[in-house]
């Protein structure tokens, strides 16, 4: 009688174990919508003002190249961006256009977007810049970073 006992918990406890690992299974977010929600976040912690949390995802072997010649290391892009921060005494923001993430196997992806920048003054025109972004991604201990970006500045046809 007790051996049923202890048979019928094991059998409960192990059948209660693969329906909480399949629906945990269930809820792990898609590596498109990581990727996206990650951007989601750097661009809150941007329009914050918060560098560290834009810098958070950013890989150490970052690299980003713009048309303009510019190529920026993790600590070029870091410096940067205190910067426009300074300069514009946070006034400048992001929005982006819909993101078009292509994986690349399991550990690698791109993520495609338009990005308009706004309320700059210096190095951003008052009047906002278009860039179309391309970012490179790669899975890092379960997290996605970023490990490139290129961007293209775009002629809005105002100026």
């Amino acid at each position: 009688m007790l051996r049923r006992r202890i048979a019928r918990l094991f059998l409960s406890a192990t059948a209660y174990a693969c329906v909480a690992v399949a629906l945990s299974a269930c809820r792990h977010t898609p590596a498109d919508q990581a990727i996206r929600d990650t951007i989601a976040k750097m661009q809150a912690a941007g329009d914050k003002q918060d560098v560290s949390g834009v810098m958070k995802p950013v890989a150490e072997d970052f690299a980003g190249r713009g048309d303009d010649e510019i190529n920026l290391d993790r600590k070029q892009l870091q410096q940067f961006l205190v910067l426009l921060r300074m300069q514009n005494g946070g006034e400048v923001h992001a929005r982006l256009g819909s993101i078009t993430v292509n994986l690349q196997g399991t550990e690698r992806a791109t993520a495609d977007f338009t990005m308009l920048v706004t309320g700059g003054s210096g190095l951003i025109p008052k009047d906002g810049q278009m860039e179309q972004v391309r970012t490179g991604w790669r899975l890092d201990h379960g997290d996605w970073k970023l490990i490139s970006a290129d961007w293209t500045a775009q002629d809005t046809g105002n100026r």
